[in-house]
């Protein structure tokens, strides 16, 4: 308590929250509750889905703000009013401040939001939904934050931001939290809903024997990238969530020994796979357009890996188009478009024959 009470009177001294007075969300910790003088930052989340707003304050937890349902309102309906809007955050703000910190279980932190809502997860909730953050600076102002979906909530990332002082009727605080869901509409109209997709560009590899293969470009979210192996012509790959790879798509080419099923033509890569994966346990054929077949590998860690031989070349050489997925076991139906996306390209691919040696 002693050194709460120096924690005062420097801020008395100083009259700022800090050095660089950048907002934070750091809340002045106290056993037996929150008082007012030591409130520092309190913020509400109001999330907006078609006509419905719901609100949730964020509680200290542990030492870091996190939302809660254990207090929430849900506004629905078109005859919504700022004021409606504004009494519901102010006694969000007042259930924050008469609470204090709060002990909450991972369940319940991670289904606070599911309240009128018509989605099933977290990742559809946020990727339809209009986010407006409400944070309440001590008596001096509230901030307002606008963030549209598939945009984060970072310092930054805001489409409109504004400030409204401290004391001011409920009906003035709801009208800046429309006013911000009107620039996030006024957002939509300018940049649309969702980005434009990425049109895959058609591509042309030389081969080693001077001919040409073209193959239009794969969707789904692959992008090219530089490859590290002298055998694959190109190379794509796909990045999750994290940024890590999930999937990669190669155009190689490989020997060819001219027998019914492709031979060896994919041993060489196949064992390279192996070493990373472990061995494979099952095998499955299908046709793959007018080229001869594909197979499909999976390892025991539920990684796949799946060849489209496209053509037989002269010279014991052979063009294959390969998926790599890692793990598809947890997103089994995005392999499935992936292995759809190859069968595409397999099917398109041409390849031209080089002109003979003089």
């Amino acid at each position: 308590m002693d050194a709460y009470g120096a924690i005062d009177e420097w801020k008395r001294a100083r009259g700022e929250r800090g050095v660089n007075k950048a907002p934070d969300r750091v809340q002045d910790y106290q056993v037996e509750g929150k008082e007012a003088d030591d409130m520092g930052v309190m913020t509400v989340s109001v999330n907006r889905e078609g006509n419905r707003l719901l609100l949730l304050p964020y509680v200290e937890c542990w030492g870091v703000d996190r939302l809660t349902d254990r207090f929430f309102a849900s506004l629905k309906g078109p005859d919504v009013t700022a004021e409606d809007v504004g009494g519901a955050l102010l006694d969000a703000f007042a259930f924050i401040e008469c609470t204090g910190p709060l002990e909450l279980n991972l369940e319940e932190q991670e289904n606070c939001w599911r309240h009128d809502t018509r989605y099933k997860t977290w990742r559809a909730f946020a990727r339809n939904n209009d986010f407006v953050d409400v944070t309440y600076y001590e008596d001096r102002y509230y901030w307002v934050c606008a963030y549209p979906p598939r945009i984060g909530d970072d310092w930054g990332d805001e489409v409109w931001r504004g400030t409204v002082p401290a004391g001011v009727s409920a009906r003035e605080l709801g009208q800046a939290v429309l006013d911000a869901y009107a620039a996030i509409d006024e957002w939509k109209r300018t940049h649309g809903r969702r980005p434009a997709p990425r049109v895959p560009v058609a591509r042309s590899v030389a081969l080693c024997d001077g001919g040409e293969v073209l193959l239009p470009g794969p969707g789904e979210g692959f992008a090219e990238r530089t490859s590290a192996a002298g055998e694959v012509l190109l190379a794509f790959e796909r990045t999750g969530r994290g940024g890590d790879p999930v999937a990669s798509l190669y155009l190689a080419e490989a020997e060819w020994d001219a027998e019914a099923d492709g031979g060896e033509a994919w041993d060489e890569w196949l064992e390279r796979w192996e070493g990373d994966n472990g061995p494979a346990r099952s095998v499955s054929r299908e046709p793959c357009g007018e080229g001869p077949f594909t197979r499909r590998w999976e390892a025991r860690n539920g990684s796949c890996l799946t060849v489209a031989l496209l053509a037989p070349l002269t010279g014991g050489l052979a063009v294959m188009l390969s998926l790599d997925a890692a793990r598809p076991g947890r997103r089994p139906k995005a392999v499935e478009r992936w292995e759809e996306e190859l069968h595409r390209i397999a099917r398109a691919a041409t390849i031209r024959s080089g002109k003979p040696e003089s």
